[in-house]
């Protein structure tokens, strides 16, 4: 690490009942296509409804290995959050403000990764209650960023901390 920049990162994961959703539904639907070809009630061979149970599955362990930890890092003055393969970073000298705020569901419309209505964007995690909010301009548009924290209060002070460093980069230059 060098002496310009704040270190933070925590791990979120999902609740153990939603993971448990996600394989009952997973076993559900090779079942139910297991069954309906079992009992001959798919016509020809059954190969259109393997594909669709292998596809389906398929699609429930990615979202099982890679959508139900959030993990969250602030460094090298850039915040990143990410669910997996899915992330994105903002670089904090972009960052307009940032103030801790309980998560608020119709705001943000769901959980997860999720987009609301005037730019807003989410990355929490169903059982967390409060997180960061971070408004900035990005790609010409106002955005603002919900992402959920156990720590609210020292995620908020790293990416404050980064500012700040950012800040004392530019005026000594």
């Amino acid at each position: 690490m060098d002496g310009n920049s704040a270190v933070y990162e925590e791990t979120l994961e999902a609740p153990a009942w939603l993971r448990w959703v996600l394989l009952a539904a997973l076993v559900l639907i090779i079942s139910t296509i297991g069954v309906r070809i079992g009992a001959g009630t798919v016509r020809g061979d059954g190969i259109a409804a393997w594909i669709a149970a292998l596809v389906s599955g398929a699609a429930f362990l990615f979202a099982y290995f890679n959508l139900l930890t959030l993990q969250i890092g602030v460094a090298n003055g850039e915040l990143t959050f990410a669910y997996g393969v899915v992330r994105h970073r903002v670089a904090i000298d972009q960052i307009e403000s940032i103030e801790v705020d309980g998560y608020r569901w119709g705001r943000y419309g769901g959980w997860g990764y999720s987009r609301g209505s005037l730019g807003r964007r989410a990355w929490s995690m169903p059982g967390v209650s409060a997180g960061v909010v971070v408004v900035l301009h990005e790609s010409g548009k106002r955005r603002e960023y919900f992402v959920s924290s156990l720590a609210p209060l020292k995620l908020e002070g790293a990416i404050r901390a980064g500012m700040v460093v950012r800040e004392a980069e530019e005026s000594s230059e």
